[in-house]
């Protein structure tokens, strides 16, 4: 089968790149012939990411339809594309098949939380999205206003496409309520790199671990919260590794600062995938405290294949992987004693840890391994049983 993927971005840019790159291994390792076009290449190992395809293109200098006449591919593949209109109007009688990443589809503020209670919105997609203030977006160069009908008629071209892939039963949630079919809705938990080495001992120190954005909508304030509480109660050494960048990066660490917990917590910054194994392995718990709803939560399942237990809040489509009680602790998103807690029993029973972190990593190499990804993939792409 000949498949063209569909991106706004080229290169190992994001997590929604590395999909793609997953993916078309796959894919091809399976016989298939994968083509990528791109709306703009980020020149982050363009080389290595380019030569995945049997052909790349960027859009800004050759149209989609000179490339579909081109590939003649079977199936288009849309992962992140603003303009799924133009798709659907040169694609003819091929099949689109789009993976939907995050909420930015069906919430014009993309967050699909409220932007003055932070409470979590489960409302579609619609005329209340002014009273939120969603036609303000934060972008370069200070805030902008945004067209919320723009977005509102992409949502329409897009319940005219043939299938929508998801990660999450939260996120299949949002595309009925926004008027998908159920029939359309295939659901497909992300892909997760595999790892090289097979996991390590549970260690002897104390390490919390939290790997991602520091952004407000990750919670990492809560965290920190959390940890200034346990810290209080625990009588043994116990620190707390932040791995990420982002805006609220200075607030987080002013915290930091007045909780007086500068000595015990340490913000690592960006670290590469390859490098993430030894900071899973070190851990006691990785935390994933999002105050938003995460569309899945690849964190968490990572964590797993490295038989680490995993606290994280009870949001979006996180409840999908972590069973409560077996795999780690579900807690309320916000809650800095719940975390604390969940967290302390956690170190108090080592053996405890352990269970829930075999229990984590059976889960996660049978239900979100690479291998039954790409077979589900496959079946989807080609018009099989969603």
């Amino acid at each position: 089968m000949k498949i063209l993927f569909l991106n706004t971005t080229g290169g190992y840019f994001g997590g929604v790149e590395q999909n793609i790159a997953l993916a078309t291994k796959g894919l091809t390792e399976r016989g298939h012939i994968c083509f990528f076009a791109c709306q703009k290449n980020s020149a982050v190992e363009q080389q290595s990411f380019d030569a995945l395809f049997t052909s790349t293109w960027n859009l800004g200098t050759v149209p989609l339809d000179s490339i579909l006449a081109q590939t003649k591919p079977e199936v288009i593949y849309v992962h992140k594309f603003d303009d799924i209109e133009s798709v659907r109007r040169v694609s003819k009688n091929i099949p689109i098949v789009r993976m939907i990443h995050d909420h930015d589809l069906y919430c014009p503020r993309r967050h699909k939380y409220y932007a003055l209670s932070h409470k979590i919105c489960t409302k579609k997609a619609g005329i209340g999205c002014y009273l939120d203030l969603a036609f303000l977006e934060r972008g370069p160069k200070g805030i902008a206003f945004t067209s919320i009908r723009n977005k509102l008629n992409d949502l329409n071209e897009n319940r005219k496409l043939h299938t929508l892939i998801v990660g999450s039963n939260y996120m299949k949630g949002e595309l009925l309520r926004n008027g998908f079919s159920d029939g359309q809705i295939a659901l497909l938990p992300p892909c997760i790199a595999p790892f090289a080495e097979p996991p390590k001992e549970f260690p002897k120190e104390n390490t919390i671990l939290f790997v991602g954005q520091l952004i407000r909508g990750k919670g990492v304030d809560t965290l920190i919260k959390a940890f200034a509480l346990l810290k209080n109660r625990y009588p043994f050494p116990v620190t707390l590794e932040i791995l990420g960048t982002g805006n609220d990066l200075e607030n987080l660490q002013t915290l930091v600062q007045e909780e007086g917990l500068t000595e015990v917590v340490k913000f690592i910054g960006w670290v590469s995938h390859d490098k993430l194994v030894s900071f899973y392995d070190n851990a006691s718990i990785v935390v994933v405290p999002s105050r938003w709803p995460e569309p899945f939560g690849m964190v968490g399942v990572e964590a797993m294949l490295r038989q680490r237990p995993v606290v994280a809040s009870k949001v979006g489509g996180i409840p999908d992987w972590l069973e409560d009680g077996k795999t780690g602790f579900l807690a309320p998103s916000t809650e800095a004693q719940a975390f604390a807690d969940k967290m302390l029993i956690l170190l108090q029973d080592k053996k405890l840890a352990r269970e829930f972190g075999m229990a984590g990593f059976r889960k996660a190499e049978t239900a979100f391994s690479f291998a039954t990804y790409c077979e589900r993939l496959e079946t989807i792409l080609m018009g099989g049983n969603l």
